[in-house]
């Protein structure tokens, strides 16, 4: 029976207090002593990506973990979700140094985290701009750890092809965020984003034939029990399971500590009109300021979403000697200014009006940037403030740890780590009067924390006040169903973005049974049948659907005719 419940909306003021947020010098004001039993982070850094947590003593640990009356967890419950958390918050913070650990080779780290020679793990990864090629080429196999960090010796990092990028040459938009659009520093530069997937994932990728969207079409109409995209789980500790990475960069000017940052040279293509020229392009010194890290292991199929970013980006923070940082996406002095706002855009305009996208040298305004403080509200997030003191306790013992042994990385933060607390808890129906479930159970596996995101990343999914609906898996209602209009103060997670991801199951078509062609491409149908991820899902990866879907394909695909799809869902392994 559905549970009756009542949301307070703080539509009005949320935006002044988001703005105020960046003033205050720790994550949280008032946080509550935290009950004693979390386990403490390992004194002994390690260059060893884990590969789960243990997930037999997490399982029983959460057999005794039943939230009741309208969702709210009993003191019991609440001390075994923290216990929990801390072990997925301390996997976190082990994965983040090992792929930021300098390697000698693929499989032979240095000796210390702060060793002068040598490129992070991450840089031996797949780059998605190498999987997802032109007009759905298959890309290299097997994968070649050496030679991408060879050439990327020879011919420097290049972020040509990023995160949430809608083409499959460099182009200029390749530099927005995922579904939006650019953010601009204080210093007027924008932010530049990169992707990549370990050696496992890939291997799944290229076999099933996913880099491409005649490949995807072909898989979605297989036998229904072969159709079901399920990427690699590890296997103990004696293999990895998929691993997804994204990064987001700033362009350092003369007023940024870059001792505060780690620090790359890379080659940037420009967000600038051509006139039917090459790309322009330029070199900087980028400081990386967040980073994602998604992990689907056996304790948690529908991934561990990590999320990482440099501490000065919204905020101001005391300097050893004296003094305060420098925020790198607000502004302190802007005490009332509008925050999280998406400039306006101004390229490829029709006579001054009805612009397409944005270029880079008119897009110099910084964007007031702020972390939206969500408040607990029954039955949605009752321990979402016990989460955030827990990790902001932890990143003070890591960050200490770090200090001593004078490595960069103690000036970054762990914002969180989203886990499923019963990972074989279904997904619940969205719809008229179904919130708070269908934000709490928005996808299977009774994930916590309920929010979570990233400013760099996703500074634009910050709207605070706003229906429910918003935040349900809209797309995914039952028939005959209308989204849902309760007022919530919410805003996006990690698992819940990704569990909307599609992969291609065919070609539009119209009235005579013709493809659609816009602007002389095919237009693919994703995640059909994608209702509570039947079918037609992407296993909560955005690329399959981004990627390919400008893929500009010159044959269709021979797709037989329609099987019956099945029923179990994507966190259950076959």
């Amino acid at each position: 029976m559905q549970r009756k419940w009542i949301l307070l909306s703080f539509v009005g003021g949320l935006l002044v207090i988001a703005s105020l947020a960046g003033f205050y010098l720790v994550r949280r004001t008032g946080a509550q002593p935290l009950q004693a039993g979390l386990r403490q982070f390992p004194s002994t850094l390690s260059p060893q990506l884990p590969y789960d947590v243990n997930a037999a003593q997490i399982e029983a640990m959460m057999a005794e973990v039943h939230p009741q009356n309208g969702g709210e967890y009993s003191p019991h419950d609440t001390e075994l979700v923290l216990k929990a958390q801390r072990e997925f918050d301390i996997l976190s913070w082990q994965a983040f140094l090992a792929l930021n650990w300098p390697q000698q080779s693929y499989e032979s780290p240095q000796s210390s985290l702060n060793a002068t020679s040598g490129q992070p793990l991450w840089s031996y990864w797949v780059p998605i701009e190498k999987i997802f090629l032109p007009n759905g080429a298959r890309p290299q196999f097997p994968w070649n750890p050496a030679q991408q960090v060879k050439d990327a010796a020879t011919n420097g990092i290049s972020l040509t092809m990023t995160k949430a990028a809608w083409r499959q040459q460099a182009s200029a938009s390749d530099n927005f965020q995922a579904f939006s659009g650019p953010l601009v520093d204080q210093n007027g530069k924008w932010a530049r984003y990169e992707a990549l997937v370990d050696p496992e994932e890939y291997e799944y990728l290229y076999k099933n034939e996913l880099y491409s969207i005649d490949g995807q079409i072909r898989f979605s109409n297989q036998d229904v029990n072969q159709s079901e995209v399920s990427m690699p789980l590890n296997s103990g500790n004696k293999k990895h399971g998929s691993i997804e990475i994204k990064l987001s960069w700033k362009e350092l000017g003369p007023n940024d500590d870059r001792s505060r940052f780690y620090t790359k040279r890379v080659r940037v293509e420009l967000s600038e009109p051509t006139n039917g020229g090459p790309p322009q392009y330029r070199t900087i010194d980028a400081g990386l300021v967040g980073m994602h890290i998604a992990m689907r292991t056996e304790s948690s199929p529908e991934w561990i979403w990590s999320t990482f970013e440099q501490i000065d980006n919204v905020r101001q923070n005391p300097l050893e000697h004296g003094g305060l940082s420098h925020a790198n996406f607000m502004n302190p002095a802007l005490k009332n200014a509008p925050v999280n706002v998406l400039p306006a855009k101004n390229g490829d305009c029709t006579n001054g009006t009805n612009c397409q996208t944005w270029y880079e040298n008119l897009t110099t305004t910084p964007v007031q940037t702020s972390r939206v403080q969500i408040p607990l509200q029954h039955g949605l997030n009752p321990i979402d403030d016990k989460i955030s003191d827990a990790v902001a306790e932890l990143n003070k013992q890591v960050q200490a740890l770090l200090h001593s042994q004078g490595s960069v990385f103690q000036y970054y933060e762990l914002i969180g780590t989203q886990w499923p607390v019963h990972k074989f808890a279904p997904a619940y129906a969205g719809g008229q009067g179904s919130a708070p479930e269908s934000i709490t159970n928005k996808t299977p596996g009774d994930v916590v924390p309920v929010f979570l995101v990233n400013t760099t990343m996703e500074t634009y999914f910050q709207k605070g006040g706003q229906n429910a609906g918003c935040l349900e898996q809209d797309d995914r209602l039952p028939d005959n169903c209308t989204a849902d209009n309760t007022p919530v103060t919410g805003t996006e997670s990690c698992v819940g973005c990704h569990y909307s991801a599609g992969i291609a199951t065919g070609w539009k078509r119209d009235m005579n049974g013709n493809p659609v062609i816009v602007n002389g491409v095919k237009q693919p149908i994703y995640g059909e049948n994608g209702h509570f991820g039947r079918s037609a899902h992407a296993s909560f990866s955005w690329m399959l659907q981004i990627e390919t879907s400008k893929q500009n394909l010159g044959a269709e695909a021979s797709v037989p005719a329609r099987k019956r799809f099945s029923m179990h869902t994507p966190n259950r392994q076959p």
